[in-house]
């Protein structure tokens, strides 16, 4: 089996491209907050969907969607 299909989560797989420099950075920055990459990158996202949120940018989402 694929390491990548053994992942036990529910959460939605997203591919991104970044330079090796911002890899590097992103991995160090991880490690020094004691989460994973991945982790890391989507506590980033939660913060700026909710800062567009709370301007107005992006409409909060309706839970019966």
């Amino acid at each position: 089996m694929d390491s990548i299909e053994s992942v036990a989560t529910e959460k939605a797989r997203i591919v991104a491209y970044c330079s090796n420099e911002m890899k590097r950075k992103l991995e160090k920055l991880a490690d020094l907050r004691f989460r994973s990459v991945s982790n890391l990158i989507e506590a980033v996202l939660a913060e700026e969907i909710a800062r567009a949120e709370a301007s107005g940018e992006l409409p909060p989402d309706n839970p019966s969607n």
